[in-house]
């Protein structure tokens, strides 16, 4: 099966959204938070969502090609291929740890190694993926609902009790902590929702006859992702107003902006919102990279942030404290058009000149293998 661009677009575009909202936050002035909630709405909710999504969608696809290599290739087993998995999963999830240790530790000890943050939930939710994808689609679709519809009944239920005695307050920590950030519940749905689409992209990309598979991709993915996608965007916004009783009329004040979508992440509607815009976008850039661009134009901007997607994520950290709020929601976008660029630039002369030797998921790969090999 070809590699599918539209999935390296949308990582793509994740690394895009984290770099324009982290310097934006970074930089921007306190006075100008309205603005910085705007942008929140359309990057960086949308974006960190979506690398759970696309997470979820990249585990199967790898999963499902190294099934393939274990029933063609003799010298390649099934234990080789588990043993492989898992051991990349864990040294995602290490590096998850560590990167913890070295941002937040300081904020709540040890316990912060533990928490919620984006990196540690993706290598969390890589560490359960194997597992998950033997469910049929529909009882992993299930099972996404059900999260997302409990997950605020147990939180207000565990931050009423995380104060009463040391046990409430560890699993309150393990599930939820910091509830700002991606905890478990509910986030773990849009890697649940990413291995359905992953199975979906997997059983049409594998169709050999070309006319049956475009056919196939115009209709299951680009046509049903938007109208889906779609319903749900108009479904979080309507529940917002209908539902929550957030007046349309004032999204122009700091506080109302801050909920209107669920902002803070504590209503129902903010992953109706991210995971609506997940699938309109995977529909958009699957449009357009199927039946628009030209070979030879495809996914070229956002192909270099895909390829070096966590290496960014590490990288793009040093940019913080050089405009550290002070710079005003108008001259702001010049700093950060320039910061893109650079990083965009960069990464294209890494992958020219150096390849995938500057790429961190590549070397934890390598390193797998290297583990997963019989060292007698």
């Amino acid at each position: 099966m070809r590699r599918i661009k539209s999935v390296d677009a949308f990582r793509g575009y994740c690394i895009f959204a984290m770099i324009v909202w982290h310097t934006s936050y970074w930089w921007a002035s306190p006075l100008h938070s309205w603005a910085l909630i705007l942008l929140r709405l359309t990057t960086e909710v949308i974006g960190a969502a979506g690398f759970l999504f696309v997470s979820g969608i990249s585990s199967v696809l790898s999963i499902r090609r190294r099934m393939e290599k274990v029933k063609s290739d003799p010298n390649y087993s099934k234990q080789n291929f588990i043993r492989e998995y898992y051991y990349r999963s864990f040294l995602f999830f290490l590096l998850a740890v560590i990167y913890n240790a070295i941002t937040v530790i300081y904020i709540a000890g040890l316990l912060a190694l533990w928490s919620w943050y984006i990196l540690f939930i993706i290598g969390f939710c890589l560490l359960i993926a194997y597992p998950l994808i033997k469910l049929p689609k529909i009882v992993r679709l299930i099972l996404a609902i059900f999260i997302l519809l409990i997950s605020y009944p147990v939180f207000d239920l565990l931050e009423s009790l995380r104060y009463t005695n040391l046990f409430w307050e560890l699993i309150y920590h393990f599930i939820f902590f910091p509830a700002h950030e991606y905890p478990l519940l509910p986030f773990f749905t849009n890697f649940c929702l990413g291995t359905i689409v992953g199975d979906i992209f997997y059983e049409i990309y594998s169709i050999e006859e070309g006319d049956l598979r475009k056919t196939q991709i115009k209709k299951k993915i680009v046509r049903n992702f938007a109208l889906f996608g779609t319903i749900i965007i108009i479904a979080s916004i309507l529940s917002n107003i209908f539902i929550f009783h957030h007046d349309i009329t004032t999204w122009r004040t700091t506080e109302t902006m801050g909920t209107i979508l669920g902002v803070d992440r504590s209503v129902l509607t903010l992953m109706l919102w991210v995971i609506g815009w997940d699938l309109v976008l995977f529909s958009l850039l699957t449009y357009f990279h199927e039946f628009k661009f030209t070979p030879e134009w495809r996914h070229r901007f956002l192909f270099y942030f895909s390829y070096y997607s966590l290496t960014l994520y590490f990288l793009h950290d040093i940019t913080a404290p050089i405009f550290w709020n002070r710079l005003d929601i108008y001259s702001i976008w010049i700093p950060v058009t320039i910061t893109v660029m650079v990083f965009w630039y960069m990464s294209k002369i890494m992958y020219e000149k150096l390849g995938s030797k500057l790429s961190l998921k590549w070397h934890i790969s390598r390193f797998a293998v290297y583990l997963t090999k019989d060292k007698s």
